[in-house]
């Protein structure tokens, strides 16, 4: 089982919000979502097809004031997965949202609160009756190449203060922690099959006796990063607005031990006594980003936004050899792999936003250039190009069309980067709301993945669709009215 810290950490911070409204405006809903994916993992090896049946109960709250808003979620959903390697797996995602902002007249006071645990098919735990829910989890982790659930926990307090009527401050300080279950034995097994034996199928008594005591290696890492942002933002104009802002960030992980140098002790399996994994140790690293932006209005209908920056990251994976540590090698050797534990990476940033409303149509579009934590156990330097097509078809019926290219690349102090991917995704969507309480959803998904490990690109074919029911409520017609 995962850890619990972090689900107690959020009802304390729930509770004094929670406890300070008034009038609360409650939106519960229930869905059922039906999926079928040709290719789940986006594998190259052994393409891995899945039906999978979900039940998911919403409740959505929010309160506004003069002075006050507060918008928050409470989802918990109940996924039945049928695949080529599981029958009638039962797991569930569950998802706590919470926004507050508290306004005075030259002040904003808020904080953000935003705790996932899920399992690998984050990929639908999104609700896709929400059009702006296409492809919303593909960020720097391996989704779900490494079939683990995780937790995974933000906390965002913030503050904004107009300096005059052109000119705003605002700080954001954000705690971002993340930990990962152990694969189960079935899935560790069905890996060691599928690299020892390539596209072989697998037998049906596969188990550790088919391979004897083995190691497990390159599994997802926990981590938390702590991050600092102050900025600034100008109206030099009505149609002009420039900004600019300097972050720091620490991000800490548990890392394998290299065992190439330190002879460790293996650890056994919890459950499986021949299944090893490596010891784990400190990796940390510090980023320092400076950012300048510009914004400018070309027309009523048409915005366009640049920003450029750099970011100078210090690694430190000293903690990787000990003094007390045994190694292979010795003397100078040895010096030279503990000079290589410690790195300075410089790199640029940058990105490019559009957006155009012509009416009915929305259309947006970024490409951007960041560092961001992963699940890899390194910061990753990341490209990322989307873009986005929403469309009122009519008053109850709206389309979306979402297009992604992604690529990251981890930054570490020995340069090894097995997990670098290119990552490309395209998402219809339609949601037709044909009552006051009924909405469906329907959607196709394609995913194309390439990693460096691999000769070939995998594919992945999915169609979703959703039917929810919201109980109407006079109240919640009148507050929407009102927004």
């Amino acid at each position: 089982m995962l850890n619990r810290p972090c689900s107690a950490l959020v009802a304390l911070l729930l509770a004094p919000l929670l406890v300070q409204a008034d009038v609360w405006v409650f939106e519960p809903s229930a869905a059922l979502d039906l999926r079928v994916d040709d290719n789940y993992t986006i594998s190259t090896v052994a393409p891995e097809s899945v039906t999978a049946t979900r039940v998911v109960g919403s409740l959505g709250l929010s309160r506004e004031s003069q002075n006050t808003a507060i918008k928050g979620l409470l989802r918990v959903d109940g996924l039945l997965q049928e695949s080529d390697n599981t029958s009638n797996e039962l797991t569930s995602n569950q998802i706590i949202f919470l926004d507050s902002k508290v306004t005075s007249q030259r002040s904003v006071y808020g904080i953000g609160i935003n705790f996932k645990q899920d399992t690998p098919s984050r990929d639908i735990s999104a609700d896709i009756t929400d059009v702006s829910a296409t492809a919303a989890d593909t960020g720097a982790s391996v989704t779900q190449d490494q079939n683990v659930a995780r937790e995974r926990l933000a906390i965002t307090p913030n503050f904004e203060y107009k300096l005059s009527r052109r000119t705003t401050l605002d700080a954001n300080l954000t705690y971002t922690q993340v930990e990962h279950e152990l694969p189960s034995v079935e899935d560790v097994l069905l890996d060691k099959w599928i690299q020892t034996n390539g596209d072989v199928p697998p037998p049906s008594d596969l188990s550790v006796n088919t391979f004897g005591r083995f190691r497990i290696d390159d599994e997802l890492d926990d981590f938390k990063e702590t991050a600092l942002t102050l900025g600034m933002r100008h109206s030099l104009s009505p149609l002009v607005t420039l900004s600019a802002s300097v972050s720091y960030k620490d991000y800490l992980s548990q890392i394998e031990v290299n065992d190439q140098i330190v002879q460790f002790e293996e650890i056994p399996d919890p459950d499986v006594f021949d299944i090893r994994r490596k010891p784990r140790r400190d990796s940390q690293s510090t980023t320092v980003t400076v950012r300048l932006g510009f914004e400018r209005s070309m027309s009523p209908t048409l915005k366009l936004g640049f920003s450029v920056g750099a970011y100078t990251l210090k690694k430190d994976d000293s903690d990787l050899i000990r003094a007390d540590d045994a190694t292979w090698i010795g003397g100078d050797l040895l010096a030279d792999e503990i000079a290589k534990l410690t790195s300075t990476e410089q790199g640029w940033l940058g990105g490019i936003t559009v957006s155009k409303i012509t009416g009915v149509t929305r259309y947006s579009a970024r490409f951007g250039v960041d560092v961001l934590p992963s699940d890899i156990g390194s910061q990753v330097e990341s490209l990322d190009l989307v873009g986005d097509l929403v469309r009122e078809l009519n008053p109850r019926m709206d389309f979306s069309f979402r297009a992604r290219a992604y690529e990251p690349d981890a930054i570490n102090a020995t340069g090894a980067d097995e997990f670098s991917r290119r990552f490309i995704s395209f998402e219809p969507k339609l949601i037709w709301e044909y009552s006051r309480a009924w909405t469906v959803a329907g959607s196709y998904r394609y995913r194309r993945q390439k990693s460096r490990a691999d000769t070939e690109s995998g594919e992945s074919n999915a169609f979703l669709i959703s039917l929810k029911y919201t109980p109407p409520s006079a109240i919640r017609d009148a507050a929407a009215g009102g927004s």
